[in-house]
Order: C-alpha cells, then structure tokens, then sequence
C-alpha cells in the first residue's frame, strides 16, 4: 500500500504503524480525548480501529495518517481525510493526545491533509468536519482551516452533529493571501 509520508515544519504525517499501538491505545483511553469521538475504548479495540484505518487506506486510497512531532519523534495523533461507509463526504478529521493539544499541530497536520487530499482528488468541491456542538476545540480548529458551521446536519447513530465545510475555491483562495 502507498500511503504518503507528508512533512510540515514541525510534524510527520506517515502511515499508522503496529509500534504506535501503546501510544494509540492510550489516547483513545483517555476520556477527555475520546469524548467527541464515541468514548473510550480498550487496548484490543485501539487495534482493531487502527487495522480499519488501514483497510480505509487501501479501499479508498486516502485515510488518516498518524502524527508524529519531528523533533522528538513523539506520537502525537491522528488527522486525514476519510469517508467512512454512510459519511456525508470526505471528512478531515483530527485526533491528538492531550500532550499535543493547544499547539497547533491539529491546524499544521490538517493543513497539510487538505492540501493534500484536494491535490489527490481534482473534483473534490469541498472538505467536511463533522463536529458536536460541545467541541469548541475542533470547532476552533475549524475555523483556524477557514470551515464554517454550515446548516447541514449528519445523523450518526444517537448523535445529531453539525457539519462544517470549506469548499475547495475558498481553501486555495485562503492559502493565497
């Protein structure tokens, strides 16, 4: 499988490995990381969930990547593109340890992500998050992208969740001032 390895200043963006699992199966324990996500879960689960990233990748070529600091080689998280089964669009998504938070690596690894997928997919009009309305985190994330609150609305199992997007002329727009 071809997952790219993206570079910004400060991270690496690689291809989730079977050696992040003690740092992955640690911040999806951690309640305040999970919260918006669909809670906690087990070491097994972390698993299983990061195999899934990775069949994501090879079926629609494109998924999260983990989040590596290059000065310490740290784990830092998750961001990517992905478009789950259902998922109202191809979504950029983040998830980082609490170590990481309030850094702007979510802002820089997302930035990359964008610019990437909208590279790798030339008719992509626009880019969602999916974001619960308690998350003033990603929701400032959000904005720091350009994403607005949109007036759609994404029904996932019990959760009713806003929908912010920014479409592909108003990104590069934004990357040209």
């Amino acid at each position: 499988m071809n997952i790219p390895r993206l570079e910004t200043d400060r991270l690496i963006l690689r291809a989730l490995q079977e050696s992040d699992l003690d740092r992955y199966a640690d911040m999806m324990a951690d309640e305040e990381v999970a919260r918006f996500i669909g809670g906690t879960i087990n070491r097994e689960d972390s698993w299983r969930y990061m195999a899934s990233v990775m069949g994501h990748w090879h079926w629609r070529g494109f998924g999260f990547f983990a989040l590596q600091e290059k000065e310490t080689g740290a784990f830092l998280g998750r961001v990517g593109p992905w478009r789950p089964e259902g998922w109202p669009g191809i979504e950029l998504g983040w998830t980082l340890t609490r170590q990481a938070w309030g850094k702007g690596y979510a802002t820089e690894a997302a930035t990359a992500s964008i610019n990437w997928i909208f590279e790798q997919k030339p008719a992509l009009e626009r880019i969602i998050s999916v974001i619960d309305d308690s998350n003033t985190n990603s929701q400032a994330v959000a904005r720091r992208l350009g994403q607005q609150k949109t007036q759609e609305i994404f029904h996932y199992k019990e959760y009713i969740l806003p929908i912010w997007a920014i479409s592909r002329e108003n990104w590069y727009t934004r990357q040209s001032d």
